[in-house]
């Protein structure tokens, strides 16, 4: 059996303290009981044992494809002041040891990206690698960020498209071979 893995590390630069803390509350895990959410670790003891409406990590409350039966956030991230000559100053990094959900990162990017950059654009690059050189296990793929869009490719859907094309053209090519 082989083990696959989609890696990445990015960053959001230069954040400023509204930035940074509305990052950290966006990441915050709650739960949801009717209108009313509450961090993960000060549910009132009245509803300790209920079962919320929605628990997860703030941001991904509205996405519409995450699955709430999935707990697990995707990537891993740490605040760091940058010292080096990167210019980064305070930033956010986005990592993954193993496996990760770039769409996540990309949701969390585009709340942030309307909310404080409305100017700005954001990217991300991932590998997917296998444990064994199985082939087509390997590859990647980038996810570019907007405040009004997110839009990505991997290196199977490059490959797809760039294949259906070459057969296409390569059919209007050969139009008699179709024929017989």
């Amino acid at each position: 059996m082989a083990d696959n893995y989609l890696d990445f590390s990015e960053i959001i630069a230069n954040l400023l303290e509204p930035e940074e803390a509305w990052l950290k509350q966006e990441l915050q895990p709650i739960r949801v009981f009717g209108a009313k959410e509450y961090p993960e670790d000060d549910v009132p003891a009245e509803l300790a044992d209920t079962e919320p409406d929605w628990a997860g990590v703030r941001f991904l409350q509205d996405k519409t494809d995450h699955d709430p039966q999935c707990d697990a956030l995707g990537f891993q991230y740490s605040f760091h002041d940058d010292h080096n000559t990167e210019g980064w100053g305070r930033h956010l990094w986005f990592y993954t040891e193993g496996w990760g959900d770039a769409s996540n990162v990309a949701w969390l990017v585009q709340k942030f990206l309307k909310k404080f950059r409305q100017d700005q654009c954001w990217s991300l690059t991932y590998s997917t690698t296998c444990s064994k050189p199985r082939v087509s296990e390997f590859g990647g793929g980038a996810v570019f960020v907007a405040a009004e869009t997110i839009q990505s490719d991997s290196t199977n859907d490059f490959i797809e498209d760039r294949q259906a094309a070459f057969e296409a053209k390569r059919g209007e090519a050969h139009p008699t071979e179709q024929q017989s």
